[in-house]
C-alpha cells in the first residue's frame, strides 16, 4: 500500500527495512481508507520512516520492542538541532502528532501494549483507589464522570499531604477538615456545586469504610441554588433568521452547519442529541425523525419538516462516503463524527458571526428559544417536555416564567396614584 503514496523503489525500500518495516503498508492503507491528503498523509508517513531510522540507531530490531518511551527519545533528538527565534514555531508538537498515527497502529495490531493511565500517587492510593472502583461498579458512572472525580480529589488529597496517609485520615477532625476545604473550595477551578459534590460523596465513602473517625461530609459547605430563579435566554424569529443567512451556502461544511443548525432550532434538542442522529433515525418514507433518549428520558419519534428534511439531504450530498452510521460527520479525513463539544463550536460561532449576543452563546440558547416559542404556540407542558427530554415535567415549568403571553393575562393592573 505505499505504492499508493510513493514511487520511488529507495523510499519504499527505506520504509520497509527496520523493525517497523512490516507494519508500514498497514499504517499507509489505514491512511488511505481514512481519506487523508497526499500531502497529510506523506508528512505522517515520512516522520515515522524517520523514527524507523532512529529505532535501528538505537538497535531496535523487532517490532515488539518498541515501547513509549522511544517516541519520547526520538521527539528530543529530532529536535536537538532546531534553531528558530519564532514564538509561534512548535516542531515537536507536529511530529508528536503525526506519529500518533504510528502508536494507535501499533496498539491496534497488538505490537504495543495500550498506554496506562498515570498510577495515583502511593500516598493516598490505598483510599482513592477503591472509591473510584466504587463509582465505576456500583454507581455505574461513566469513565469521563470518574476521571472528572479523581482531578479534583488528587487536587483534595494533595493539599492535605502527609494527612492523605492511613494514620493520618485517622486522626482527622472537623474542624481540619472545614478549614481546609474552605480554602480547597476558594482555589478549585472546578464548577463549585461539583466539587461539594464530589466532597461530599467521597467523605461518606471514607466514613463507611473507616477510614476516618466520623462522617465529615456535612461539613462541606453548601451551594445554594434556587429552584427556577433564572430566567431562559432565548432568541427572537429575527435573530434566528439572521443566523442562518450568515452560513455560507454552497460547500460541505456551510450545508452540514445549515442542517445542524435548523434541526436545533426546529425541535430544541440537545447538542449531544444532534451527535448521536443515526441515518436509520430518520424515516424518509413516514416523514419521522426520532430522537434518542438522553439524561433519563425517553425517545420521541417527530414528525420530519420539511425545511429541516431538505437541509439534511443538501448535507448528504456532501457528506463523505463511510460506513459510520451518524448522520453529522467533520469535512476533513478520516471524518469521524462529531462531538458534543464540536457542536456547542459550530453554534457558538454562527451567533458571534451573526452578531447575535446572549450571556451564554451556545446550543443551549437555541434549546431555551423553541421551549419559549412552544409554549408562545400554546403546546402542552407535557408534548414540550417529552420532545427536550425532561424525565420530569418540574424541569420544564422554568419556561412558563417566559410565556409573556399568558403572564399578562395574570398581571394585577398598576395602582393608580390617589
Amino acid at each position: 500500500m505505499l505504492e499508493y503514496w510513493y514511487k520511488e523503489r529507495r523510499t519504499l525500500a527505506d520504509f520497509r527495512r527496520g523493525p517497523l518495516g512490516p507494519y508500514m503498508d498497514g499504517l499507509a492503507a489505514r491512511l488511505k481508507e481514512r481519506r487523508y491528503s497526499k500531502s497529510y498523509a506523506c508528512h505522517v508517513l515520512g516522520h515515522c520512516c524517520l523514527f524507523n531510522s532512529f529505532l535501528i540507531d538505537q538497535g531496535i530490531s523487532r517490532g515488539k520492542e518498541v515501547a513509549p518511551a522511544h517516541f519520547g527519545a526520538f521527539i528530543d533528538a529530532y529536535l536537538a538541532d532546531f534553531r528558530t527565534t519564532s514564538n509561534l514555531y512548535v516542531g515537536g508538537g507536529t511530529a508528536r502528532g503525526h506519529l500518533k498515527h504510528l502508536s494507535s497502529y501499533l496498539v491496534d495490531e497488538g505490537v504495543m501494549k495500550p498506554p496506562t493511565p498515570k498510577p495515583l500517587p502511593p500516598q493516598y492510593r490505598w483510599l482513592l483507589e477503591p472509591y473510584l472502583q466504587h463509582l465505576r461498579e456500583d454507581r455505574q458512572l461513566d469513565e469521563t464522570t470518574i476521571q472528572n472525580y479523581r482531578v479534583a480529589l488528587c487536587s483534595f488529597l494533595d493539599g492535605l499531604g502527609e494527612r492523605a496517609k492511613l494514620n493520618g485520615m485517622k486522626a482527622l477532625k472537623a474542624d481540619d477538615v472545614e478549614t481546609y476545604i474552605k480554602q480547597h473550595i476558594k482555589e478549585s477551578p472546578v464548577n463549585l456545586r461539583s466539587l461539594a459534590s464530589y466532597l461530599r460523596s467521597f467523605l461518606r465513602f471514607c466514613a463507611y469504610k473507616g477510614y476516618v473517625a466520623k462522617d465529615f461530609s456535612s461539613v462541606i459547605p453548601s451551594v445554594p441554588a434556587y429552584r427556577l430563579a433564572s430566567l431562559p435566554k432565548g432568541m427572537e424569529d429575527t435573530d434566528l433568521q439572521r443566523i442562518l443567512n450568515t452560513i455560507p451556502k454552497g460547500t460541505a461544511v456551510g450545508a452540514r452547519d445549515t442542517a445542524i443548525m435548523l434541526l436545533m432550532m426546529a425541535y430544541g434538542i440537545r447538542g449531544m442529541s444532534v451527535v448521536e442522529l443515526r441515518l436509520e433515525d430518520i424515516d424518509w418514507q413516514r416523514s419521522t425523525i426520532l430522537i434518542r433518549a438522553r439524561k433519563g428520558g425517553k425517545e420521541v419519534v417527530l414528525p420530519l419538516l420539511n425545511a429541516v428534511g431538505e437541509a439534511i439531504i443538501q448535507y448528504l450530498h456532501h457528506r463523505p462516503e463511510t460506513r459510520l452510521r451518524e448522520v453529522f460527520l467533520g469535512v476533513k479525513a478520516p471524518y469521524f463524527p462529531l462531538t458534543g463539544q464540536d457542536i456547542s463550536i459550530i453554534v457558538r460561532k454562527h451567533m458571534t458571526n451573526a452578531g447575535v449576543k446572549k450571556p451564554k452563546n451556545g446550543s443551549n440558547t437555541l434549546r431555551h428559544s423553541w421551549a419559549i416559542r412552544a409554549l408562545a404556540d400554546d403546546s402542552p407542558m407535557k408534548a414540550i417536555a417529552d420532545v427536550l427530554g425532561h424525565r420530569c415535567l418540574n424541569t420544564t415549568f422554568i419556561y412558563a416564567k417566559a410565556d409573556l403571553k399568558m403572564l399578562r393575562q395574570v398581571a394585577m393592573p398598576w395602582p393608580k396614584e390617589r
